[in-house]
């Protein structure tokens, strides 16, 4: 008799330790109230990276800004900067979304080394002075977990490439030469883009 009684006891007990541990119960679902989360919404998210999406900047309101879009599989440079220079897609141009990348830019190849991404260019240096062009393509290729410089040649040169400021270099770039072109806010994946092959 005295077994049945013990775990009866032991039952009740944690019943109650549980009930004591400080988690309300709440009877149906509630909203969560913004200002006591352990998180900010507003804070910055990092660029979603590998199979299944990828991050392109294309231009809105004369700013660089993130598009998120999905992909067959992880996508590495060559192919990211490909999907780049195609630009955006109808449902991203219905949003208002751009490119500053001219139609008659093509790309030669990409090599990387050490972490450093050459991108050698088709086509009249002339037609390369525009700084957002530049900001979409560094942007692009420098998200987080990509590559962390890229440098320019054209015609086996070097490219004085235009960072945000006006002013050239040669050496390689990423974000941060660009902070002034690019949108503080990003959008979410393109509702309607078709996944395309990597």
């Amino acid at each position: 008799m005295t077994r049945p009684i013990g775990r009866r006891v032991a039952v009740v007990a944690l019943a109650l330790l549980l009930t004591g541990c400080g988690i309300p119960a709440d009877p149906a679902p509630r909203a969560l109230d913004p200002a006591q989360a352990p998180f900010s919404r507003d804070a910055p998210v990092a660029d979603p990276v590998g199979p299944g999406r990828v991050p392109l900047f294309f231009v809105r309101d004369g700013k660089a800004v993130l598009t998120i879009r999905p992909v067959l599989q992880s996508t590495p440079a060559p192919e990211l900067l490909s999907l780049l220079l195609a630009g955006p897609t109808p449902s991203e141009l219905a949003a208002g979304i751009t490119s500053a990348i001219p139609t008659t830019l093509t790309v030669k190849g990409i090599e990387v080394q050490e972490g450093i991404g050459v991108v050698t260019l088709n086509g009249p240096a002339n037609q390369l002075s525009q700084p957002l062009t530049f900001a979409q393509i560094v942007a692009t290729l420098t998200s987080p977990g990509r590559l962390a410089g890229v440098r320019f040649r054209v015609g086996g040169e070097d490219l004085g490439v235009p960072r945000g400021d006006g002013s050239l270099s040669t050496e390689p770039l990423d974000r941060s030469d660009y902070a002034e072109l690019l949108a503080t806010a990003s959008p979410g994946p393109s509702p309607s883009a078709s996944a395309a092959p990597a």
